[in-house]
């Protein structure tokens, strides 16, 4: 299954007519690159390529919950002046040029005043509108990639980023291996049956047990109305903190640029000179004692030896 061209009209961010070609005209080069800043169109592309293929069953990225119609409603470009839009893709499939078949899908779908969008259907088997494929392409789609592998197929650079992640490959994993499986229509059936089962308890409660089990609720949605804000709080709390750590360093540059450094050198230095008056007056000290002795004599001793000649002449 090749992709070779998409045409898109007024969906989303593309406004007007825009035709996009995705086939490579050489063979050893298959791989076509678009590269483009946030918010140019490259997730709603994708949305397109999935849309056209399965329409209401289509995993788009901003479709949250919202109904198929009113998905599409909203994905009709805000400045396009008939309030209408649609996307075309053509792809072939075969093992080779001379022998694939190409099959070609529109959806179109416009906004009538208060009434809701209306979706229009059409697929060209080899160059001819073919009314079969039209009314059954849901079944008839399946046969190339099944919806529900389809997440293994097309992918942006998120998903990307999230396999390479350990912490959530193995998630994205394992919902791609029960897709591939089939194993999620159990996991949809046993919400569905806890959903139930909920649904049935409540019937069964007295209308005592009711209140009760509706004032748990109101708090519990109270409580979690709580944490939100706490963790919003908490947010802009160390948002402030992250600022107040900028700040600081900031001051702390500003300050040793301006020879704050240098406060420090004195510092230094007037602890020095304490250690050395210190020393200074040890040693006036120790000269002190000294010269209180016999020192001085020594200072003399010349004198003294002419003294004692002198004496012993006499």
């Amino acid at each position: 299954m090749i992709f070779e061209e998409i045409r898109l009209y007024n969906f989303g961010i593309y406004q007007g007519h825009h035709t996009i070609s995705l086939d490579s005209p050489d063979h050893k080069k298959p791989i076509i690159l678009i590269g483009a800043l946030n918010g140019a169109g490259k997730t709603t592309f994708l949305d397109a390529l999935q849309l056209a293929l399965y329409g209401k069953f289509a995993k788009c990225s901003n479709r949250g919950r919202l109904g198929y119609l009113t998905y599409l409603e909203k994905n009709i470009n805000s400045f396009s002046t008939d309030r209408s839009a649609s996307i075309t893709l053509r792809f072939r499939h075969g093992d080779n040029k001379k022998t694939a078949q190409i099959y070609e899908i529109k959806r179109s779908w416009k906004k009538n005043g208060n009434k809701e969008c209306k979706e229009n259907i059409s697929v060209h088997f080899n160059g001819k509108y073919d009314q079969l494929i039209s009314e059954h392409w849901e079944e008839f789609v399946n046969e190339f990639i099944p919806q529900s592998i389809s997440e293994l197929f097309f992918f942006d650079g998120e998903k990307i980023e999230n396999l390479a992640d350990p912490k959530r490959s193995a998630e994205l994993l394992k919902t791609g291996i029960e897709a591939l499986l089939g194993l999620e229509l159990l996991s949809t059936l046993s919400s569905d049956l806890n959903e139930l089962q909920k649904k049935k308890q409540e019937k069964l409660l007295k209308k005592e047990d009711a209140v009760s089990v509706d004032e748990i609720k109101t708090k519990i949605a109270s409580l979690n109305e709580q944490k939100k804000q706490l963790t919003s709080q908490i947010g802009i709390l160390e948002e402030k903190e992250k600022d107040e750590d900028e700040n600081l360093s900031f001051l702390q540059e500003k300050l040793q640029s301006s020879g704050a450094d240098k406060l420090e050198l004195k510092t230094s230095f007037e602890k020095e000179k304490k250690e050395l008056e210190q020393k200074l007056f040890v040693v006036k000290h120790e000269l002190l004692k000294l010269a209180s002795g016999v020192l001085p004599l020594g200072l003399v001793q010349h004198v003294a030896i002419k003294a004692e000649k002198q004496a012993l002449l006499e």
